[in-house]
């Protein structure tokens, strides 16, 4: 059985026998610019559980999301790093993945590489501390007809990075007359996920994420979210 968590009033996995209790609104006039101060009541929850690696330079990670009947995903990460590495448009790099699945009855099967029944979003800071950089699944360009936009602050070695995700039932990379956006509203499942990767000097040191299942490559281990007001 899969395990099931809320948004607006929600369960938040902290890992996968452990949930809280988090409250996350709809997002009214929420804005992607690397900046929280105009999220309506955030409700933030504390992410911790580690999915591979020793991700030993994050601390005080913490994570919000919101949804409106546009329909899309806003989420919100703010987290510190005690050793930064910022390139361009690579997994070498600390950033963010973000993983949303709209029909979670769906078979996941055309997931991984063309991100069809499933998405995968990485972003993160450019190396010149003042443009985001935004990759969907495998694909070196996000396509022209995906909504999703992204933005990210850098504040001492604290990151706030912002992106907001369009929901989709199925997704054509080519094609937007083949893309199905789903319909979403109050006491709808969809399939939200979150994960950090933290990177050194050398090498990638590990990743946190809201629960420890390897999600680039398997839809089902995105958790399950409810929507609730």
């Amino acid at each position: 059985m899969k395990q099931k968590t809320t948004l607006s009033a929600v369960f938040a996995m902290v890992s996968l026998s452990a949930f809280a209790q988090l409250d996350i609104p709809q997002a009214g006039s929420t804005r992607v610019d690397g900046r929280i101060n105009d999220w309506r009541r955030p409700e933030w929850f504390q992410m911790n559980t580690v999915i591979n690696g020793t991700p030993t330079n994050l601390s005080n990670v913490r994570w919000t999301a919101a949804w409106d009947e546009d329909p899309m995903i806003y989420i919100a990460v703010q987290y510190d790093d005690a050793d930064i590495v910022l390139k361009n448009g690579t997994n070498a790099a600390d950033c963010v993945e973000v993983y949303v699945r709209g029909d979670t009855g769906s078979s996941p099967t055309a997931y991984a590489k063309n991100q069809q029944s499933a998405q995968s979003y990485r972003f993160g800071l450019a190396a010149d501390k003042t443009s985001t950089w935004l990759q969907m699944g495998e694909f070196e360009n996000i396509p022209r007809h995906n909504r999703a936009k992204a933005a990210v602050s850098l504040e001492n070695n604290t990151f706030t990075c912002e992106i907001a995700v369009p929901v989709y039932d199925w997704f054509d990379p080519d094609y937007r007359h083949r893309c199905s956006e789903s319909e979403i509203m109050t006491g709808r499942e969809l399939g939200l996920d979150i994960a950090i990767i933290d990177t050194g000097k050398n090498k990638t040191t590990g990743m946190l994420g809201i629960n420890g299942r390897d999600k680039r490559h398997d839809a089902n281990a995105i958790t399950e979210q409810i929507l609730d007001e």
